[in-house]
């Protein structure tokens, strides 16, 4: 059963619980004033009669010849039938032609109405003392058609009153929880087409319910990161396939060119140098694939503070070999900060930062790296002297497989290398930009990551 049904079913059942019992109470008050009003009628006209009866006991006890008094419940048709203490009925009016009820089937107490039966109609009843007659007792009854008529139309109209009234609260209900509830069978709809593939579905809410809009808005933002999501992991597969392709063709045509016919063992070597050089490549890319990948699963990294002195020193060395062919002066600055973090993924990340300012330096330029601590933030930054990049791509660059059109036509880089930067900073809590260098020339790439606790000491790199 939906949601809605249910609601509106809860609510109907509800007041429907409320609106009976209501009406019950009110149907109760009101037949109980009106019998309080005939018990009252009754008692006062029965005492009148009784006066009437002693008054003219001269020649034996008679039921007096007037009429039953008007009330407020109807006019009082008159019983009334004089009992000896025996039970001989004395004298009786018209309206007990057919005979007098036995007295010991009637008998009550003095003074305290009740009900009783005479042939087919229903009589309220009461008995009463006749003055000066201690051995005699009138008992003086009046119809309860009258009471019985009002208490009927009263139960009438109440039970249709209650119904009517549980019919306007259900369509009342109905109405407003479908208003209310519109929203979140759109929210509803959107999931379900999102399960089924459509990234493009959006929740579109009409209601003026603040909640609501902020739940619908919620979740198209949700909806729209995951579309982010997986549009990059459909990108990224299809690029790491496509990279992937490349050495592997490359090494495969190398090894199927040299088995065509015999060669030389220095033709041998030479091939197998080629297809040596396309293993190198296709193992780099794997590794870079492998780190991206763990980088973006293991985000609960056990941080440690760790000394930028010695990471950028030991990231300075895995390139120094570069920098020594192609001239390339690389000075390191630091202020001795430590950093929160993992000791070997910050100096992976530096290494390749220092890879790719060293890479696109002409010889005789140079690479400078800074680290410098401002308040709980220290500032790493690897400026070079290269071309730079352009203001379009530069966040392009911390893309997976992003490559300028000049590094595409040189088959330089994987394209993975910036991308494992970011993931690595912002794995510590911090970031990667990249900026313009000093005084507008080459490229200059900012980390920015948390500072150590200054009372925790630095532990090893390792």
């Amino acid at each position: 059963m939906k949601f809605r049904t249910r609601l509106v079913l809860t609510i109907s059942i509800a007041m429907a619980i409320t609106v009976t019992a209501g009406f019950s109470a009110a149907v109760y008050v009101v037949e109980h004033s009106e019998e309080r009003q005939l018990d009252d009628a009754l008692r006062a006209e029965a005492h009148e009669e009784a006066s009437q009866i002693a008054a003219n006991a001269t020649d034996g006890l008679h039921v007096s010849d007037r009429a039953g008094a008007e009330t407020d419940v109807g006019h009082l048709t008159k019983y009334a039938v004089i009992y000896e203490d025996d039970g001989r009925a004395i004298d009786r009016t018209i309206s007990f032609s057919r005979g007098v009820p036995s007295f010991k089937d009637v008998v009550h107490p003095r003074g305290v109405p009740f009900d009783i039966r005479y042939r087919r109609e229903k009589l309220r009843a009461i008995f009463v003392a006749i003055p000066g007659h201690p051995n005699e007792t009138l008992l003086f009854a009046a119809p309860r058609s009258d009471l019985e008529k009002d208490t009927t139309f009263l139960r009438e109209v109440m039970l249709a009153s209650a119904l009517v009234s549980i019919l306007v609260t259900i369509l009342v209900v109905w109405r407003v929880v479908r208003n209310l509830t519109r929203g979140h069978e759109a929210i509803g709809e959107t999931a379900r087409k999102v399960t089924a593939g459509d990234l493009a579905a959006r929740v579109t809410v009409d209601t003026g319910d603040d909640e609501v809009v902020q739940l619908a808005n919620d979740v198209n933002e949700m909806v729209q990161r995951l579309a982010v999501l997986v549009e990059g992991q459909q990108r990224f597969v299809a690029n790491a396939a496509h990279e992937l392709r490349s050495p592997l063709t490359s090494l495969y045509g190398e090894l199927q060119l040299a088995l065509r016919r015999s060669r030389s063992a220095a033709e041998y070597r030479t091939a197998i140098e080629e297809a040596l050089d396309s293993t190198r490549r296709l193992k780099a890319l794997a590794e870079d694939l492998l780190a991206l990948a763990r980088l973006g699963a293991d985000r609960e990294v056990s941080l440690a503070p760790v000394s930028l002195d010695e990471v950028a020193r030991s990231a300075a060395a895995w390139v120094e070999r570069e920098t020594a062919r192609r001239h390339v002066n690389l000075e390191v600055d630091t202020d001795g900060s430590n950093v929160l973090g993992h000791a070997m993924d910050l100096e992976r990340m530096l290494k390749n930062l220092l890879d790719n300012a060293v890479r696109h330096t002409p010889e005789g330029g140079y690479v400078h790296v800074r680290a410098k601590s401002e308040g709980d933030t220290v500032h790493v930054t690897v400026a070079d002297s290269g071309p730079g990049v352009p203001a379009d791509d530069r966040e392009r660059v911390f893309e997976p497989f992003f490559r300028a059109d000049a590094e595409r036509r040189r088959d330089v880089g994987s394209g993975l290398g910036l991308a494992i930067v970011r993931e690595i900073a912002r794995g510590h809590g911090g970031d990667v930009t990249l900026e313009d260098g000093p005084g507008g020339r080459g490229a200059l790439f900012r980390a920015r990551l948390p500072a150590a606790p200054s009372n925790e000491e630095c532990l090893p790199k390792g």
